[in-house]
């Protein structure tokens, strides 16, 4: 964890690295964890028997990453939401460098070329089961690697992950959930055909190990249909991840205000924030929550606590998020240029868990119309600086918290 960044990632039960010997300029060793098995790994004879049947490894693409000084925090381990730029990069290798057409190929013998298809881009509308299993530091090489799991009609769910390219032992996993869409922003179909045949065959047990569900992908959320307007509280009914009755907006705790610059936004005015961008912004009303920087280098210098990113699940974004705020590319001359930045806003309930040990963060993103553009759950947890162990909140802090949610 960044002091002057917010809430750190390194995994719960792993001490702070250690510099490696003879390894790159201010680097830092990966401390030593349990092997972690490769998730949706095809079994050996899956891979090395030719008449064996089609496993997640014929949908896979990996795509090396280095970790640079950029992508770390204080520790020199990568900062949490960069990974999720990881992901970014090898999805749009995957989708527009040749890995989906293969796999579509290979599963369902059909031919499709996203880019003929009029795909331009594609929005992140969900990330669900986040696993960070092993903090990657400075120097470290990195696998990507990318799995189609199951197809919508205007979605793809995808299971990534973050492994270590010299033991293939994994850092970090998400399923990701895109909407792709044309170059004006406008919702791209994916042929029914495609959808029928990878539905029939996972019905048949065509793809053993791929998926444990019939392969329609993450249920298309209603708010997709309309891209500009809905809340993301609007979801499917079959979407468990929303079910649960989201806390009012009367009842958060914290609120952090986010001036829109265009620096602040990764796609830019015309598209808006990445999720990235969106758990950047959640980051910094984590942070504020605590009592700031100063309160963070507090708890690790005197109370010997850092506090980690341990879990996130249920995170869901409007495509568009905040381009639709007054203000960001619109109304005005020179393109808006001289418009009024947007100001949108995260707010968060918190919850003590597992007897004060964890601190779980329900986090929400509001636009100037007030309609709510993104959400998630973030669960933090509080480990020893020294050993890295899993301890309780100090009481000052766990009262602080405790005060805020009675009002």
């Amino acid at each position: 964890m960044s002091i002057a960044s917010g809430v750190a990632s390194v995994p719960v039960g792993v001490p702070r690295a250690t510099p490696r010997r003879g390894g790159p300029r201010n680097a830092t060793a990966k401390p030593h964890i349990p092997r972690h098995p490769r998730l949706d790994a095809p079994s050996a004879s899956a891979e090395t028997s030719p008449s064996a049947p089609s496993t997640a490894s014929d949908a896979r693409d990996d795509l090396p990453v280095r970790v640079y000084i950029e992508h770390t925090d204080a520790y020199q381990v990568v900062y949490h939401s960069n990974y999720f730029k990881f992901l970014w990069r090898a999805r749009e290798a995957y989708v527009f460098g040749g890995g989906l057409a293969s796999a579509l190929r290979h599963r369902v013998g059909a031919s499709f070329d996203p880019t003929d298809a009029g795909w331009d881009h594609l929005d992140v509308v969900a990330i669900d089961d986040c696993v960070f299993a092993r903090s990657a530091v400075l120097g470290d090489d990195l696998l990507v690697r990318t799995f189609l799991r199951g197809i919508g009609e205007t979605t793809l769910e995808m299971r990534q992950e973050v492994s270590f390219a010299d033991t293939g032992e994994l850092a970090f996993a998400a399923t990701v959930t895109v909407a792709p869409a044309s170059a004006t922003g406008a919702r791209a179909t994916i042929p029914s055909e495609i959808r029928h045949r990878w539905r029939a065959g996972d019905e048949d047990g065509v793809f053993p190990g791929v998926v444990t569900h019939v392969g329609t992908g993450h249920e298309d959320p209603a708010w997709l249909a309309n891209a500009s307007g809905g809340s993301v509280e609007d979801t499917a009914e079959d979407d468990e991840a929303t079910k649960a009755d989201p806390p009012s907006v009367g009842s958060s705790t914290t609120e952090t205000r986010v001036t829109l610059f265009e620096s602040e936004l990764s796609l830019g005015r015309a598209r808006g924030a990445s999720d990235a961008d969106v758990l950047r912004w959640f980051e910094r009303d984590r942070t504020e929550a605590i009592g700031g920087s100063g309160a963070l280098s507090a708890l690790k210098e005197n109370d010997g606590v850092v506090v980690v990113v341990s879990s996130m699940d249920g995170f869901r974004c409007r495509p568009g998020n905040v381009v639709g705020s007054a203000g960001i590319g619109g109304g005005g001359g020179g393109g808006g240029r001289n418009v009024r930045p947007a100001v949108a806003s995260v707010r968060s309930t918190i919850e003590m868990r597992r007897r004060n040990i964890q601190v779980a963060f329900i986090q929400r993103l509001f636009d100037e119309t007030g309609a709510c553009v993104a959400r998630a759950e973030v669960t933090c947890t509080c480990v020893s600086r020294d050993g890295g162990k899993p301890t309780r909140c100090p009481a000052a802090l766990a009262e602080k918290f405790g005060a805020m949610k009675r009002g």
